[in-house]
């Protein structure tokens, strides 16, 4: 299950899914059940994402972004070569959303290996 489909699940239920901090809560909280809520856990990030794309008026195909966004912050592209800074801004500029814009400004001021 993609996280569109979890979020589509979780409204069937009954369930309220928003973002509370780097927590996902999950209301009315006594109403998940314990499989469902160890679902939710192993899709937290994508659902996260998801929510996080939803209020930013994202299109589905910008949401895999914030992902590397947050891996290019978090400093894991540091040292890469310029084929890969450059495909990784090319892929974030144009969305609008402020992780992205300062993952693409991260970018152009770390040095690149040739």
């Amino acid at each position: 299950m993609n996280a569109h489909d979890l979020y589509i699940e979780a409204t069937r239920r009954g369930l309220s899914l928003e973002p509370a901090g780097e927590f996902l809560a999950v209301r009315p909280k006594g109403k998940c059940p314990p499989d469902f809520a160890e679902v939710l856990r192993q899709h937290k990030r994508n659902i996260m994402d998801f929510l996080e794309a939803q209020s930013a008026d994202l299109r589905p195909d910008e949401i895999p972004w914030l992902n590397v966004a947050r891996q290019i912050m978090d400093g894991e592209f540091d040292g890469a070569n310029r084929s890969t800074v450059e495909s990784l801004t090319i892929g974030l500029r144009s969305i609008a959303h402020p992780l992205c814009r300062r993952a693409v400004e991260r970018l152009g001021n770390h040095s690149i290996r040739p």
